[in-house]
């Protein structure tokens, strides 16, 4: 029967706001598994050897291993309903280094479980404790985020985060920035649009700092695909709609400086709004935006704000796109920014649309939408429109988008999924290699390709994208790494 030899150790973290970073015992025992026996039978085993204070059913094994400059990381959870033989590649240079262990620890479910359970059940000084460490807990375990957004943990957030004070809610922030981060919480982030309302309701917040990151948020989140743009656009819709007011009166009321004059705030918000822009591809939503925003005195904020002496020079810039994106929209345009959407916007059939400006029309109250259908001034409508030109456009409403199999999986489900579907293709090239031989020795230098695993593309298959689980692109994480 094969085994393998291994050290093991425990984390308590049976409290996941209390819990250390530090392996225990500090001289690890050794443990021999049986590669053919599923791990649960012999994690009683395991056990018994370390007399951890968890649960025995509440247990998981992690690696943590050591890597090239001799810092350790926590790798991955080995599914406990397997043996290590169906999961061998995971174990791939794990042996070499001596000092590499297999942790005992709380399963993933159980600790989110808690997590949420303290947040809902604290208060006062206990849950701004707990708040100020959910930051930290996500960045200690990334697997974390996964298992938190499908066992409703952003539902929790915003339940807190609407009762809470400005501190709570910057602890908030800070943690779903954090979650961000990671393409699974941007994910659950994306089909969550409750989250996304929060947020853009949190804009017209009376504490400077709450704004400032709300914004933030909002606009990573555009800036990590373009139908964010649009699902940004349905929020806002939304909170304005429930609220009686024009949409985007929020950012307007920024940049008009009502509460006193904030560039910085101003910069932020005017930043959003010619990202969210760029972001529509079709030329009804882009008017259907640019016209409640000129209707709220739009081009009078940008006249105010450019002739000022001591204006901002990157807010001049950002006030400076919005008119060149709006003037080439509308075709009037001779020297085009670098910064405007290339692509052309799809268009209505038989229906040549301007902007208010274009036309003439200023400072005139109602919503252009209630203006084109005969509405009547100043009610307000939700884009029902949006829906359909979204479908034309090839993806989801956010109100109406379904979870991806991604996200309605456990950590462990996802795991299964992952490993069985890397298993098909080593099959399935492992048979095209055999089958290529075939053919003779004219073909041997592609079969070798083939074999190293760096055969080109087969262009008669759609393209799939790969993600590293952990982190979104790099320019977001530069935007998110000046939030706190």
């Amino acid at each position: 029967m094969s085994t393998f030899v291994a050290r093991v150790q425990y984390l308590d973290d049976t409290d996941p706001f209390a819990s250390t970073n530090y392996p225990e015992p500090s001289r690890p025992p050794t443990f021999t598994f049986l590669t053919n026996v599923h791990l649960v039978n012999q994690l009683s085993g395991i056990h018994k050897i370390l007399e951890p204070p968890h649960k025995l059913e509440d247990c998981a094994l992690q690696l943590y291993k050591y890597n090239s400059n001799g810092q350790p990381d926590y790798g991955i959870y080995l599914d406990l309903e397997s043996t290590l033989d169906d999961q061998w590649e995971e174990l791939e240079g794990f042996a070499e280094q001596r000092k590499n262990t297999v942790i005992l620890r709380t399963q993933l479910s159980v600790r989110v479980h808690a997590v949420i359970e303290k947040l809902l059940n604290s208060e006062g000084r206990e849950l701004r404790r707990a708040l100020f460490s959910l930051k930290q807990i996500f960045q200690d375990d990334k697997d974390l985020v996964h298992e938190f957004v499908c066992s409703d943990g952003l539902d929790c957030l915003i339940k807190v985060g609407t009762e809470a004070d400005q501190n709570h809610q910057n602890y908030i922030l800070r943690a779903l920035g954090q979650v961000m981060l990671y393409v699974d919480g941007m994910n659950g982030v994306i089909e969550h649009c409750q989250t996304v309302q929060w947020l853009y309701n949190l804009v017209s917040s009376r504490y400077r700092l709450v704004v400032k990151t709300a914004l933030k948020l909002l606009l990573v989140f555009v800036e990590y695909t373009e139908k964010n743009s649009h699902r940004l656009y349905e929020a806002v819709q939304a909170v304005d709609y429930d609220k009686g007011v024009t949409p985007f009166r929020s950012i307007v009321e920024i940049l008009n400086e009502k509460e006193g004059g904030d560039s910085e705030l101003c910069l932020f918000s005017m930043t959003l709004i010619n990202k969210v822009l760029s972001g529509i591809t079709d030329q009804d939503t882009f008017y259907d935006i640019t016209d409640y925003l000129e209707e709220q005195g739009m081009e009078a904020i940008v006249q105010r704000h450019i002739s000022k002496s001591s204006a901002d020079l990157d807010l001049v810039s950002q006030l400076n796109l919005y008119e060149a994106a709006l003037k080439a929209e509308d075709g009037d345009v001779v020297g085009v920014s670098t910064d405007i959407r290339k692509a052309p916007r799809l268009k209505s059939e038989g229906d040549t649309r301007k902007s208010r400006r274009s036309q003439g029309v200023q400072d005139v109250s109602g919503s252009p939408r209630a203006q084109r259908k005969g509405l009547p001034a100043n009610q307000v409508e939700p884009d029902k429109e949006l829906s359909s030109r979204v479908d034309r456009l090839g993806f989801e409403s956010a109100h109406e988008s379904s979870p991806s199999p991604d996200n309605t999986l456990s950590y462990l489900e996802k795991r299964r999924a992952e490993r069985a579907a890397r298993k098909e293709r080593e099959v399935e090239e492992s048979s095209k290699s055999r089958s290529g031989r075939a053919y003779g020795s004219r073909k041997q230098a592609t079969n070798m390709v083939i074999e190293n695993g760096t055969a080109s593309p087969d262009h008669s298959k759609p393209m799939t994208l790969s993600y590293d689980r952990k982190h979104v692109q790099d320019d977001e994480n530069a935007v998110l790494i000046g939030l706190f």
